[in-house]
């Protein structure tokens, strides 16, 4: 198993994961996950500055749609030009309209808002922001 994917069953199963400061805290809905996640724990402290690493970028990350999974956050170096005729200056600003646009097609998918879902993960995809449905 991998940070990733250690963090992903922790929080599946109800702990929360933050950082403060330099420190990485664990908080648990219940007690007995404690000790149910003894062995992820001590996986996450023997990789302390991976999870403080990952943790601090996952918290530039706009939230993601419901329904949508996100695969990879790299963006790209601006400018970034976007086939449809457009030019990005801040990859960041975009990718998260564009997240909010996805996030209004998604939830009413008979409302028009200029683009449709599969544009609209195309258009993520070109300033480096991989999804799936």
């Amino acid at each position: 198993m991998n940070v990733l994917e250690t963090v992903e069953l922790i929080e599946t199963l109800g702990a929360k994961l933050r950082l403060e400061g330099q420190d990485v805290r664990v908080w648990f809905r219940h007690e007995q996950q404690r000790n149910e996640l003894t062995q992820q724990i001590a996986f996450l402290r023997a990789h302390r500055e991976e999870v403080a690493d990952f943790l601090r970028t996952r918290s530039l990350i706009p939230p993601i749609p419901p329904g949508i999974r996100l695969i990879s956050w790299e963006l790209k170096r601006p400018p970034i030009a976007i086939e449809t005729c457009a030019l990005v200056t801040d990859p960041g600003r975009f990718a998260e309209t564009t997240l909010d646009q996805l996030r209004v097609a998604l939830a009413n998918p008979r409302r028009w808002i200029g683009w449709s879902i599969p544009q609209l993960i195309d258009r993520l995809a070109q300033v480096g922001v991989l999804v799936s449905r």
